[in-house]
């Protein structure tokens, strides 16, 4: 693990992002939003950024749009892949490429802990799915059809190893980040739902989207990282994204839960992106 560094200071304020998706909305609304991205940041004048996955899709468009939105907020921002972020094709390797590249990068959470004050540590990974928050409706086997027939991870993810021992390597890690840092406390981020009370479930399951959404359960996130999270105490804020659902901040198990992102255009509430993108920012003070 590389040492993690120290900000210094005591008072802080954290900005935190999911799902900005900065490509696909740039092309729907027809112009660049790193310049509005960064004007919103700049009004909240935080200390650090976080986004909790899925900046864009594939490592070298994230990485471009990490950089271009921190020279224009003067802000640095801190990282975590999201499974669109990881996404492959045969022209630029597999998702582990994909992994490390954002992993090396200066932006990037995933292996290298950040001391944010004398008080409190930002720990994240990528996080990911291993089916338990859709193996009480359907066995496995279904799950793994539904998966290829509607998942664009069945193609474009491609680690080389099932999505259940991609998950434990990354609880693993984390829960030896848990440990190392149990003198402080801990602002924890990954892309993935830990609590099956934030996984979508229709009530309308006749519903076109209705169908949509509880078919897409077993790929929300897991039921075990949410377990290991209420094991630490000392983990006290959870950040996350992935579903296109606002909740803001609330408070879940003991811990403040942040789940507020962005989304696509056509998911939003106006089509007003200055508006969206300020009812996504979330403003963390510690």
């Amino acid at each position: 693990m590389n040492e993690a560094e120290w900000l210094g200071g005591s008072a802080l304020k954290i900005l935190s992002f999911s799902d900005l998706h900065v490509d696909y909305n740039s092309t729907e609304l027809n112009r660049e939003l790193t310049q509005e991205i960064a004007d919103c940041i700049k009004e909240h004048a935080p200390d650090r950024v976080i986004v909790a996955g899925d900046m864009a899709g594939g490592a070298e468009r994230c990485i471009r749009y990490i950089e271009e939105i921190q020279e224009k907020s003067g802000v640095p921002l801190s990282y975590v892949p999201g499974n669109h972020s990881i996404w492959a094709t045969r022209d630029n390797g597999d998702s582990w490429k994909q992994y490390n590249l954002l992993r090396d990068h200066e932006s990037s959470l995933i292996d290298k802990p950040l001391l944010l004050n004398e008080e409190w540590v930002l720990v994240g990974d990528m996080g990911w799915y291993d089916y338990t928050h859709g193996l009480e409706h359907k066995t496995r086997a279904e799950i793994v059809k539904d998966k290829n027939m509607m998942w664009k991870d069945s193609v474009m993810a491609r680690w080389g190893m099932e999505d259940e021992e991609l998950t434990e390597l990354i609880l693993e890690k984390l829960r030896g980040q848990f440990e190392q840092f149990q003198d402080r406390k801990v602002m924890f981020v990954n892309h993935f739902i830990p609590y099956a009370s934030y996984v979508p479930l229709s009530k309308r399951p006749e519903h076109p989207m209705g169908k949509v959404w509880n078919l897409i359960r077993p790929f929300m996130g897991s039921t075990k990282l949410g377990e290991l999270l209420d094991q630490y105490a000392h983990v006290e804020y959870v950040i996350f994204g992935h579903k296109h659902w606002r909740h803001g901040m609330e408070v879940h198990n003991g811990k403040k839960i942040i789940c507020n992102p962005l989304g696509y255009v056509k998911e939003w509430v106006t089509d007003d992106f200055a508006t969206e993108i300020r009812s996504a920012a979330t403003v963390i003070e510690l």
